[in-house]
Order: C-alpha cells, then structure tokens, then sequence
C-alpha cells in the first residue's frame, strides 16, 4: 500500500532526527558538566593553596565604571576648591576688618594728640601773657606794649603785654603758601579749625571776614590772633617793646595788630599788603634805630605819595627813596652770593623782592640781615615760622626777582 509506505518512511525519519536531537543535547550537558565539574575542581585547588578566586568580570563594568570614578574623583577636587575658596575669602574679609579697624584706633589716636598738642599750646600761650602781665605790673609803670588778642581767645580779658607778638603767635613750621579756590581755602581752613580754637571761632563766622584776609589765614595760621580782631579793625598801639628795643635784629610782622589794621593798598590794610613798608621800617630801624619809622609811618607815606600801584602792589621806588631820605645807600647788584655776603660784612642788610614759592604765592618782600654756616638769616614779615630757619642760597637764589642792599650813609 503506497500510503502505508509513505507513513512508514515519515515515521522512520522522524525517529533519527529526534534520536540525534537527544544525542546533541545529551553531549552538550555533558560538556558543560565536565566544564563546571574541571572549575570546581580548579577553584578548590586555589583556596587549599590560599589563593582567591578572581571574581568574574561582566561586560558592562568596563569603560562605564571608569568614567563614574573619573567624575567622582573630578567632584571631589571641586568640592575641595570650593572650600578652599570659602576659607580664603573669610581670612581676607577678617583681615580687611582688621585692618580698618586698626585705621580707625590711628585716626583717633591722631586726633587725641593733636588734641593735647593744642591744650599744650594755649597753656603755653597763657603761661607767656601772664608772665607778661606780671612782669608789667611789677615795673608800676606803663610802657609802649602791644595789645594782644591772645587773652580773648582763651576766655580772659584783653591785656596790654611787653612780649614781642612774633613770640606769642609763631609756630615752628608753616606750609609754604599757594593760591587756593575758594572752596579750597574753606576745606584748609575747616582743617585747621580741628587744631586751633580760634580758627575754628574764625571759620564758623567766616561771612564777617573778607575772602583775601579768610585766604591768608589759609596760607598762615599764625595770622589767627590778627584774623580774630579784625572785627574790631582799629590799631592796638603804636611804639616798639622793649624786647624789640634789646634786639639788633628785630622782626617787625606786617600783620602785629599796632599797625596791620591800618589802611593800605587796594581796599585792603598793612596786614595783608604792606609787606614793602614793613621792610623798610626793618631796615631803617637796623641802620639808624629811629622808633618812629614803624610800618604804619612808612605805608601813610607810600600812599600819600603814590608809591602804592593799584593792581601791581608797592612800587620798588618805595625801596629806594624812602631810606635815602635817612642817608642811609642803598645799591643794586647783580643776584650773586658774593655780593649779598659783601654787604653783610660790612654791616649792612638787603631787601629781596621774592617771587612765587617758599615765600609767598604771588610776590613779596623779604629782609636777609646776616649768614652763618647753616646758610643766610631772614626775617620775613609774614611769617614767623620761615624767619626762625636758616635759607641756603641755592634755595634763595631761584626765587629773587630783585635784591637791594643798604648800608649806614
């Protein structure tokens, strides 16, 4: 039968390729038993011997893993600067309020020592009037003193004293003067007024004082006695003390109350502009001891007689006509060393015109009467301060616009 056949044969084939079927699969366990049973046996071998066994590795552990602990490690080196960073900015912020904290304590401590030298200076200025006043009444009698306002700036009444005014109202060290704005002379003078009482009494009625005497104090606080009275603007006495009288060289100021008040050149008065009268009052006081001849004399004179050149200042003729007058000869030389000494060995004395400088800010006059080896002696009739030092020629020399020297006809 032919489908008998067929089935047979379907059946047979069917048979083998199960048959070999089971074969493989049977060969293959028995590879992986063989396989499991040789590792086991391996295994054994290494942990009898104290060997561990290296774990096995999986496929996805690989590059993976390796960027996770390179991120990890990154993380932490910036977690570390940051902290670093924060610990920085903290040491620098406390040592920036250290700092400033310590700027403050100076600042304070500065103000406390300017504070005592201050108190130092009026006990000082108080010492010297009421030794002054004393020695007056001793003498029972009155003489041509100088009344100072030195008294009313420390509270006490006004008291007529033989003490030179150089000596009550000079200080040590003065700036050299400058032309000043003036919002510039109000901030000098706002810090002046921390240091001294009574420019601060001046700088807090600053509107009863003209701008030019407001800018000279500026420039000179010991202006600040002739600042404070000049209110009042009348002249406190006339004559010299007897301090002046015992000096060969005395130092007249051009703003000493006994004659600074007085009027003199453009709406202004000797205090300000008489720097040129007050000068030839030195000189002729030097080479023929005439009282009389004060700086107020000689600046009537220079105004009555047109000496006094509206705009410019004192004509230098003043200079030379007024001590001819008094037979005193009176020379123009070159500006050299050699001549300034000459004349001052001889017994005279010069008269430079100065100009912008150690001096002055714009011009003015200035008396050399002698020299020594530290260098030439001036007095300088605006300032007390620069008549106290000694002046080499070189420092001279470069602001003399003109030079004058007087000698005893």
């Amino acid at each position: 039968m032919r489908s008998t056949g067929n089935e047979a044969a379907q059946l047979w084939t069917y048979g083998n390729e199960k048959t070999g079927t089971e074969w493989s699969e049977r060969k293959e366990s028995g590879m992986r038993q063989e396989l499991s049973i040789k590792a086991q046996q391996e295994a054994g071998q290494r942990a009898h011997q104290g060997q561990s066994v290296p774990p096995r590795r999986r496929r996805s552990e690989g590059p993976n893993r390796q960027e996770q602990i390179k991120r990890q490690n990154y993380a932490q080196q910036l977690q570390q600067q940051v902290r670093k960073g924060k610990r920085l900015t903290a040491a620098l912020f406390f040592t920036w309020c250290f700092l400033v904290v310590n700027l403050i304590f100076l600042l304070v401590l500065y103000r406390k020592v300017r504070s005592m030298d201050e108190l130092l200076e009026q006990a000082v200025l108080q010492t010297r009037v009421s030794a002054a006043v004393d020695q007056k009444e001793q003498a029972g009698h009155t003489d041509s003193g100088i009344t100072t306002d030195a008294a009313d700036a420390m509270g006490q009444a006004v008291q007529t004293v033989k003490e030179d005014y150089p000596d009550i109202w000079g200080l040590d060290r003065v700036d050299s003067p400058r032309k000043r704005t003036e919002r510039q002379v109000l901030d000098r003078l706002a810090e002046l007024a921390e240091e001294n009482r009574l420019i601060d009494e001046i700088y807090g009625d600053r509107k009863s004082y003209p701008d030019k005497l407001l800018e000279a104090l500026a420039n000179n606080p010991e202006m600040a006695g002739f600042v404070a009275g000049y209110p009042d603007g009348k002249p406190k006495s006339t004559g010299l003390t007897e301090s002046e009288k015992e000096k060969e060289f005395p130092l007249f100021l051009q703003w000493d109350p006994r004659w600074g008040y007085d009027s003199y050149g453009d709406d202004s008065n000797i205090g300000l502009a008489g720097c040129g009268p007050t000068c030839i009052s030195m000189v002729l006081y030097y080479l023929t001891g005439d009282e009389k001849l004060t700086p107020d004399v000689i600046g009537e004179y220079s105004m009555k007689n047109g000496y006094y050149v509206s705009g410019v200042g004192t004509a230098w003729a003043l200079l030379e006509d007024v001590p001819a007058m008094y037979g005193v000869d009176v020379v123009q030389q070159g500006i050299k060393e050699e001549n300034l000494k000459q004349a001052l060995d001889w017994g005279g004395v010069a008269v430079c015109s100065m100009s912008e400088g150690d001096f002055t800010a714009a011009g003015h006059f200035i008396v050399i009467y002698g020299y020594d080896s530290e260098g030439f002696l001036v007095n300088d009739p605006n300032c007390v301060a620069r008549s106290r030092q000694h002046w080499s020629w070189d420092s001279l020399r470069g602001q003399i616009k003109n030079m004058w020297l007087y000698q005893k006809g």
